[in-house]
């Protein structure tokens, strides 16, 4: 199963609506394509808020009879609004869950303030890096993978491949592998790097190429942000995920948040 294939599917995928054959493919393809899996993991966000905003509630009777009326009638809209406010302040259980919902309301916006409007597409896209590192760390690697310790190489070898400026990280870290996945519309270079004991993930693509590809407004978001910062972090289970942006090239890293030598070479490495 391709790409566009699965987008055919997804809807039936996350509706439990699609037969043993093509879950299989689609859980297949979802195991090697990252944007997909993204695709899909927002697929399901999307219902789960569709579901629980939006649940199915009785019409109390008095309520349906004054809405009759009121479109009926010739009264005024001023009119109209105060007589629905009358009756929603005299059902006392409408009045009780009015006030609750007011005083909810109220404690969200003092209690917690509002959130960074980019955090969310952090979020998901630290989702998908999470898993091109599980992925690479358990060896399913891209069908363009090469093997070597020489940076050189590698760089030559990811130009070659669809990316124009490929970055290295500024560290001591030595390269171990290094894979290309295209995904029709641009490509991403995937690394990994030995750092002490432990290995860190890298990812980096070109901003241009992602500005031509269906997710434009989720990467201008990214894009606008980190050209203002030197670099986000986002905790995400037991790793630390660091995006950059760095001569139009957008870089992702994902290191084991209990390497905290390896976070701090990294954020120093970054001029």
């Amino acid at each position: 199963m391709d790409c566009k294939e699965f987008q055919e599917y997804i809807s039936a995928l996350v509706d439990n609506q699609i037969d043993d054959i093509k879950r299989k493919e689609a859980e297949e393809h979802l195991s090697r394509c990252a944007l997909c899996f993204f695709d899909y993991k927002i697929e399901n966000l999307v219902k789960k808020i569709v579901s629980f905003k939006f649940h199915k509630s009785p019409c109390p009777e008095v309520l349906k009879n004054q809405i009759i009326f009121s479109l009926v009638s010739k009264r005024s809209f001023s009119e109209q609004l105060l007589g629905y406010i009358k009756l929603l302040l005299a059902n006392k259980y409408l009045k009780t869950s009015l006030a609750i919902g007011v005083l909810l309301i109220a404690a969200i916006l003092l209690i917690k303030p509002s959130e960074n409007g980019n955090e969310k597409y952090y979020s998901e896209l630290a989702t998908v890096i999470y898993q091109n590192c599980k992925e690479l760390k358990n060896h399913n690697y891209p069908e363009k993978t090469i093997f070597t310790t020489n940076p050189v190489i590698v760089q030559n070898f990811i130009s070659a491949n669809g990316i124009s400026n490929p970055k290295m990280p500024k560290t001591d870290w030595v390269v171990l592998a290094a894979g290309i996945e295209n995904y029709d519309e641009y490509y991403a270079a995937h690394l990994l790097f030995k750092c002490e004991e432990d290995t860190v993930y890298m990812m980096e693509c070109d901003v241009d190429k992602l500005y031509k590809s269906g997710y434009l407004h989720f990467f201008k978001e990214i894009h606008n942000d980190l050209e203002k910062q030197k670099f986000v972090k986002i905790d995400y289970n037991d790793f630390s995920i660091v995006f950059r942006l760095e001569d139009n090239v957008l870089m992702a890293f994902s290191i084991n948040s209990n390497n905290q030598h390896a976070f701090e070479e990294l954020i120093a490495s970054l001029d």
